[in-house]
């Protein structure tokens, strides 16, 4: 239903531009992207101004738990989870993200525990954000179907402020990652990173603490 309901948004996005002209059509795209964000807003428990790029973004769950700050920028199919009951369980989760956060397209952020993106935070395309897992690494549970086994949470995610993540990055559970850091693109952060450092790789590792001249 999602699918279709993107196909159609598609077309009728695309339609205007066989009839008007280009800076015309970017001004519908404004006054769309505008009213698409509004109506976003009302899905969250507390939300400022929201920019998007590239509307639509309909992958939101558990909205009532996540609290956007001003000026957040929402790319095309973010994926904004917060997961409260799973099978028999039950969880307390919180995502909130700071003012001028920059997400995406593509990106996924999923939480069954806490999740904190600082300030003026930019997520590249296709970054994954997650605080728990399907199961942990026991005998027991690796012997049920992925989807069976119980979700456990290793930690929260703290994200500092000025952070940058390249695309196709991945944030696992119990990290913190230091303001001002840069994860290179493909990394996979597994540990904490420090302030200042820019780091690569899977598993991602430091390759350099920026030092003030």
């Amino acid at each position: 239903m999602k699918e279709l309901l993107n196909r159609i948004l598609d077309v009728v996005m695309f339609l205007p531009s066989l009839i008007f002209a280009e800076k015309v059509i970017i001004k519908l795209t404004i006054i769309f992207e505008m009213c698409y964000a509004a109506y976003i807003r009302r899905r969250f428990k507390t939300a400022g101004r929201i920019l998007m790029f590239g509307a639509p973004v309909l992958r939101i769950r558990g909205g009532k738990y996540m609290e956007l700050g001003n000026n957040v920028t929402l790319g095309r199919d973010v994926r904004l989870e917060a997961v409260d009951a799973w099978l028999d369980q039950t969880f307390s989760p919180r995502i909130f993200i700071d003012d001028h956060v920059a997400i995406n397209p593509l990106c996924h952020i999923g939480c069954i525990n806490e999740i904190h993106i600082g300030k003026y935070t930019t997520l590249g395309e296709r970054t994954l954000i997650i605080d728990h897992i399907h199961g942990e690494s026991v005998f027991e549970q690796m012997q049920l179907p992925p989807r069976k086994r119980p979700l456990f949470s290793k930690g929260k995610v703290f994200i500092g402020d000025y952070v940058t993540t390249g695309e196709n990055c991945a944030i696992l559970p119990g990290v913190t990652i230091g303001d001002h850091a840069i994860i290179g693109s493909n990394s996979v952060v597994t540990k904490d990173v420090p302030p200042y450092a820019i780091v690569g790789g899977n598993p991602a590792k430091v390759l350099k603490i920026v030092q003030p001249e």
